[in-house]
Order: C-alpha cells, then sequence, then structure tokens
C-alpha cells in the first residue's frame, strides 16, 4: 500500500510544529474573515447594488453567509478548541492522548484544505458576477 506524505509527516512531525500549522490556521481563517467582510462591502455597494439581479445577489449573498458562519467560523472554532487540547497533551505522559491530537490535527487539515477551494470557488463566482453586472 502507498502512503499519504501527508499522514506520515502528522505521525513524524514535532508537536511544535503541528502547534506552528495551527496558529497558521487561525492566520488564514482570520484572513477569510476580513475577506468575507469585503466581498459582502463590494456587492452591497449601493451604486452596483441596483445593477445585481435580486434573485442572483440574494444567492450569493447566502453562499458567502454559509461560507462564513457555517465554514470559516465553525472551523476556526474547532482549531482554536484544538489548540487548547495541546496543552493537555504537552502535560500528559499517555500516547493516547497524543495519538488522538494527531488524528484530530489530520482531520482539520483536511477540513482546512475543502474550505480553501470552496473560498477560492466562491471568490470566482464574485468576480464573475461582478465583472457581469459593471
Amino acid at each position: 500500500l502507498l502512503s499519504n506524505p501527508k499522514t506520515d509527516y502528522l505521525l513524524e512531525a514535532s508537536l511544535e510544529s503541528l502547534h506552528a500549522e495551527s496558529l497558521e490556521w487561525i492566520k488564514e481563517t482570520d484572513f477569510w474573515r476580513d475577506e468575507m467582510a469585503f466581498f459582502y462591502k463590494l456587492l452591497r455597494k449601493s451604486q452596483s447594488n441596483k445593477a445585481y439581479p435580486t434573485a442572483e445577489l440574494a444567492a450569493v449573498e447566502m453562499e458567502l453567509v454559509s461560507l462564513t458562519s457555517d465554514k470559516v467560523e465553525k472551523i476556526r472554532n474547532e482549531v482554536l478548541r484544538h489548540e487548547r487540547e495541546l496543552s493537555a497533551v504537552i502535560r500528559s505522559v499517555s500516547t493516547g492522548e497524543e495519538e488522538h491530537y494527531r488524528e484530530t490535527h489530520r482531520k482539520l487539515l483536511v477540513e482546512i484544505h475543502d474550505i480553501h477551494k470552496q473560498i477560492r470557488a466562491f471568490k470566482k463566482e464574485v468576480f464573475s458576477f461582478v465583472q457581469k453586472y459593471e
């Protein structure tokens, strides 16, 4: 069987490395929040808002709200909780806790990657939408 290099990394990486990666995720989710706020303002600009078809604008705004509240905020809270778990893992001598932490980290890594792809697709959609009506 072929092994997944990222999974191998998570099995071998130090807890400090995983901690650093989690801190990067927090920064990334903060940036995503800022981006979503920018896109909301862009879509709600009074002069261009009148040019957008109501139904299409509503659909894009619904997707924005879903991404922000259902995805970005949720994953950010999970990463923050994951960071709090790290302190317990460091204090513990149990390998079971560390294995659980690494498994959670792996799942968060996959979820962060998936959300990043969704945000990239959303940005393309907004850019296309704005260009179409301006």
